[in-house]
């Protein structure tokens, strides 16, 4: 066989040129020819030394198709024998293969096609060409195709295929040793397996029927990490390609090295401490233009989680990502999708639970996720890191679905929905110092408001019940927090106000910290936001309230709170045995007081037991244990309210009342008139006909104008100042015709204060050097004359 080879050596190398020369449709350049004993024994190479192959176009694009430094056509000595083609086998060492595609959509691809044979005779060769093998050494492979922006590119450090032919299947058993520079299935987005070893023995399939190439469950490694590989290449008119990848106890930087930029970009939101359990990808597309649609499931087992939005511990889940949400639509980032399903983990020591997490559109990032989680309430605390609503001690429960922007963003709107339950709860609101014991509810979340049902409690000692809302709530805290509105519904059988007169406080300023050092700040700041700026509509119903010496029952009110003022809508309840109607207003005037407008209406109400409970309406010239009777009256009066509720200020206004069955008991202003008249008659208890007038007040002073008293003892018209600044000036016109002695039966009855009452004698009360009021006649009725200007 050497004897044969050496002595037909020249006509070997013909034929060797020949079949390279039939085989490649380009120009064909060889440097050297000459026939290897030794590279490849025992079998005998042909070798080609500084072998070029270029298109037509390669004065421009300057892109050789293939360049080697030594390629050995591999002999088979049979068919040299039996005078067939004698290539057997090809190894190329130190070399590129480069198939190029410009944005015209020429390609130097078409070198792949035999030459068209120019001989016309009907003869046809018998000769049979099987390559068995075809080996390459540190040889370069190149696809460039601009039109389609893809790009893949290998460098085959070691690589050897065995390749058997059987009817239409060519089954090739391949060993490889390769550098992936880039895998882009669209340049723009970027590259998989970028810069990434591979290695793997293993079978792969070509129909030639079909045109297909297929290969399933071989075993590479990636970076030394080991794979599982099935795939499918179709190279029809219009080519696509599948692969499915599969590994485990992946190391998470790893695998995002594996992936294109924008994809490692997307699931760089979160980072884990320990390799993903399994991966499973699946990568089906067009070979020629286009972005393949990529299937990634993971699953994780009892790692820790960290993100910009969320840390977790001890979390175990199934996830994956999908870059084709909507089909039909583009495959990219905005219609890309990161699923999570069944999640366990412990957050803040919080253990909960999801059965699915999306975070859709990872450009701009949205989450959409179900939570529950069974916890103490005092370890919402660290989470939340209010510093309006501390949590003492209690039971919660949370079964929520959140939708909403991953980042702060406030162009986009958060949808919540579910509920919170809490049992046995205890809270204290900080802002005005508010205990709130014994606390049990519901709070409910559909998409951006916000209910609160069944919720009950104890409030510095007042068994309350309340029920809410809050429209657009969670939108407005991101966009106008000034404009949130709670609507409020509020029952208790028993309210002591004594012990809540914080609610009338300012909302304290100060408690909010420089920074808070909680996972989930913007949350407790929107908690901040709801509670210090949020505006409040407040129905109240309560069986009974107290207040000082203050005692109603049935009562009835529609407040509001906005921006720190009080609306008092409508106020209804029954006090003294009648009914009193209160509506008003209180405005912040400062840090401290609030200015109030009031306008009252009380009817048939027991005037000793209103002038007690309202403490004598803070005057001392007339007080409870004076009098008795039935009393309607209309109060609109202007004044300061402390806002720790001590004694007004600044009253302006006026009184309009009516006092019926009226008594006046132990007066002693009165009975000092004795002194001057009428020293034998009772004034000890007088009663009267209906006693009405206005009183106009302003700056302590009480003016009274004329009012006609009829009364058991005598007949009296009063008016003037009564003044708690020491200006007090009242005139009293006692008629002649009370000298007349009134039987123990008589009815007083009014006339009318426009009635004369003919001769009278007239008495004047003013505040004397002691600061009482001393009363003494009034000869020339100087009152009368010219009342004295109020203060």
């Amino acid at each position: 066989m050497f004897f044969y080879v050496t002595s037909h050596k020249k006509e070997l190398i013909e034929k060797a040129k020949i079949q390279v020369s039939e085989k490649l449709n380009g120009n064909v350049q060889i440097g050297n020819i000459d026939l290897s004993f030794t590279k490849n024994f025992p079998q005998v190479s042909l070798l080609l030394e500084n072998v070029s192959v270029t298109d037509t176009m390669y004065s421009v694009h300057h892109h050789a198709f293939l360049q080697a430094e030594k390629i050995y056509a591999i002999l088979g000595i049979g068919n040299v024998m039996l005078q067939n083609n004698p290539l057997s086998g090809i190894r190329i060492d130190n070399g590129q293969i480069y198939v190029f595609t410009d944005t015209s959509g020429y390609t130097n691809a078409y070198l792949f096609s035999p030459k068209k044979s120019t001989d016309t005779s009907t003869k046809k060769s018998t000769a049979k060409t099987e390559i068995e093998s075809i080996k390459l050494r540190n040889v370069r492979i190149v696809l460039n195709d601009l039109l389609n922006n893809k790009l893949y590119d290998f460098d085959a450090k070691k690589v050897s295929y065995k390749i058997n032919t059987e009817d239409s299947i060519i089954t090739v058993r391949s060993k490889n040793d390769i550098l992936i520079h880039s895998l882009a299935f669209n340049t723009q987005i970027g590259s998989y397996v970028k810069e990434t070893s591979f290695e793997g023995h293993f079978y792969i399939a070509f129909d030639l029927r079909k045109k297909q190439l297929s290969f399933k469950d071989i075993e590479v490694n990636l970076k030394k990490q080991p794979f599982t590989l099935s795939g499918q290449f179709n190279f029809t008119d219009t080519p696509t390609f599948y692969l499915k990848v599969f590994t485990k106890k992946i190391n998470f930087q790893l695998a995002k090295s594996l992936v294109t930029p924008k994809i490692a970009t997307s699931i760089s939101l979160v980072d884990i401490d320990k390799p993903v359990e399994e991966v499973i990808a699946d990568i089906n597309g067009p070979l020629k233009g286009g972005e393949p649609l990529v299937k990634v499931n993971w699953v994780l087992k009892n790692t820790a989680i960290k993100s910009s939005f969320v840390n977790l511990s001890d979390c175990s889940l199934s996830g994956s990502f999908l870059n084709e949400v909507m089909p039909g639509q583009p495959r990219n980032d905005p219609n890309s999708q990161l699923h999570f399903q069944n999640l366990t983990a412990v957050y803040e020591g919080l253990p909960i639970k999801s059965e699915n997490v999306y975070i859709n559109n990872l450009l701009y990032p949205r989450v959409t996720c179900d939570v529950k989680a069974n916890f103490e309430l005092p370890q919402l605390n660290k989470i939340i890191g209010s510093n309006t609503l501390k949590l003492k001690q209690g039971k919660g429960l949370l079964d929520i679905t959140y939708e909403g922007p991953l980042e702060h963003n406030t162009k986009q709107n958060t949808l919540l929905n579910g509920k919170v339950k809490i049992d046995n709860g205890y809270m204290v609101y900080s802002p005005r110092n508010i205990q709130m014991k014994s606390v049990s509810g519901n709070i409910l979340f559909k998409n951006t408001d916000v209910y609160v049902t069944d919720f009950e409690g104890n409030v510095q000692g007042n068994k309350i019940m309340m029920n809410g809302s809050g429209k657009n709530l969670l939108a407005l805290i991101e966009t106008n927090p000034g404009l949130m509105f709670l609507d409020w519904n509020i029952y208790s059988p028993s309210i002591n106000f004594n012990n809540l007169t914080s609610l009338l406080q300012k909302r304290n300023p100060n408690v909010k910290a420089p920074a808070k050092n909680t996972k989930l700040g913007s949350t407790a700041d929107q908690l901040d936001l709801i509670v210090e700026y949020a505006n409040f509509r407040i129905n109240v119903k309560a069986d009974e309230v107290l207040y000082r010496k203050f005692k109603a029952s049935n009562v009835n009110a529609a407040l509001s709170l906005i921006n720190e003022n009080w609306s008092i809508n409508s106020l209804s309840l029954q006090h003294a045995g009648g009914n009193m109607h209160i509506n008003g207003t209180l405005f912040e005037k400062n840090s401290t007081t609030y200015e109030a407008n009031i306008k009252a209406k009380m009817e048939n109400v027991d005037v000793n037991k209103v002038m007690y409970a309202f403490d004598n309406f803070g005057q001392r010239g007339i007080e409870a244990d004076n009098l008795k009777g039935k009393l309607t009256s209309l109060a609109e009066v202007k004044l300061n309210i402390d806002r720790n509720t001590e004694q007004p200020s600044n009253l302006i206004g006026f009184v309009d009342f009516s006092l019926k069955n009226g008594a006046l008991l132990h007066y002693e202003p009165l009975k000092k008139v004795q002194t001057i008249i009428f020293k034998k008659r009772n004034f000890d208890e007088i009663h009267f006909a209906e006693l009405k007038d206005r009183i106009e007040i302003k700056n302590k002073e009480f003016t009274i104008n004329k009012m006609e008293i009829q009364s058991t003892a005598l007949t009296l018209f009063v008016e003037g100042i009564y003044s708690q600044k020491g200006n007090t000036d009242i005139s009293i016109q006692v008629p002649i015709s009370n000298l007349k002695k009134r039987d123990e039966d008589y009815t007083p009855e009014n006339k009318g204060v426009n009635q004369k009452g003919g001769a009278s004698i007239y008495i004047r009360g003013q505040t004397g050097t002691d600061g009482n009021v001393a009363f003494k006649l009034d000869v020339f009725k100087k009152l009368r004359k010219q009342k004295p200007s109020v203060k």
